[in-house]
């Protein structure tokens, strides 16, 4: 999952519009200077955005500040399965060269993305309609809804849930390109290997520094300890599998890296507010 920066050229549009559908979702994760917001109509798997790793499942909608590495990778259960997704990328400074005062509410709005931000409803079905209609429309009509679908979560903040407890910038505000390998690199190796013991002597390991400068680093850059991050995806992981499969749950703890089912239970009801049983029985 290494991080690259996304070029987003609509040379004709001032923001752009993708409705797409693939037998999959297995990118790199990226930034890019828009903002971004997606909605996954069909599919299922795991959400990467700043320092979140979290389940998605069809009717998933997120709204990503600009510079924030992300990606959606489909569950391996779901491979060859349509996944069905529109998102739409618009500079957050669209309207300020004409000077529109109402647009100065979005500036918060895009402060509070920067860590990510799921929306629910009542207006995510709202937003859901309105993207759905942009998909039939173009020039100024597509723009109108764009502006529409920002004014509703504007008007809405308890609608909004932050994602990511770190977000994208390095610490003077500009891409680290060093920050963006040693932190790929440690995320790719724990998610290959997360049924295994995963200690933060390895992971400094990966990164070629002391076990003491890693945990500065990475606490810095994801907004969490190495601990809490691995217990946050293998938490996410089990989420899925307890909803797709019929495995005994002790034998999701074990896939998931955790080896007492005790231990899983209490982390697992403090990311989810249930336990493993509890949650596959609302599933």
């Amino acid at each position: 999952m290494k991080v690259f920066k996304e070029r987003v050229v609509h040379p004709h549009e001032s923001f752009r519009f993708m409705h797409m559908k693939l037998d999959c979702l297995n990118g790199e994760r990226h930034r890019h200077s828009q903002a971004e917001l997606t909605w996954v109509a069909q599919g299922a798997g795991l959400r990467f955005v700043g320092g979140s790793a979290a389940p998605f499942e069809a009717g998933d909608l997120v709204l990503v500040g600009p510079d924030i590495p992300h990606v959606w990778i489909s569950h391996p259960g779901d491979l060859g399965k349509v996944h069905e997704f529109s998102v739409v990328q618009f500079p957050v400074d669209l309207l300020q060269s004409v000077a529109v005062p109402e647009w100065s509410a979005v500036g918060e709005l895009m402060r509070k993305a920067a860590m990510g931000l799921v929306i629910h409803e009542p207006v995510r079905h709202q937003v859901q309609g309105l993207m759905v209609r942009m998909q039939a429309e173009q020039g100024l009509k597509r723009l109108a809804f764009l502006i529409e679908i920002l004014g509703l979560l504007i008007e809405h903040p308890q609608s909004l849930k932050t994602l990511s407890s770190a977000g994208g910038l390095s610490a003077n505000g500009r891409d680290s390109d060093q920050t963006d390998r040693r932190i790929d690199r440690v995320v790719r190796w724990i998610h290959e290997h997360l049924s295994q013991n995963l200690s933060i002597e390895d992971a400094a390991a990966k990164v070629h520094v002391s076990p003491a400068a890693f945990s500065r680093f990475f606490r810095r850059s994801l907004g969490k300890t190495f601990t809490e991050y691995v217990n946050d995806l293998r938490c996410t992981e089990a989420a899925i599998q307890l909803r797709k499969t019929d495995k005994p749950i002790a034998t999701v703890a074990e896939d998931c890296g955790f080896t007492t089912l005790s231990h899983f239970n209490r982390q697992f009801l403090l990311r989810h507010g249930q336990t493993p049983r509890q949650y596959r029985k609302a599933s």
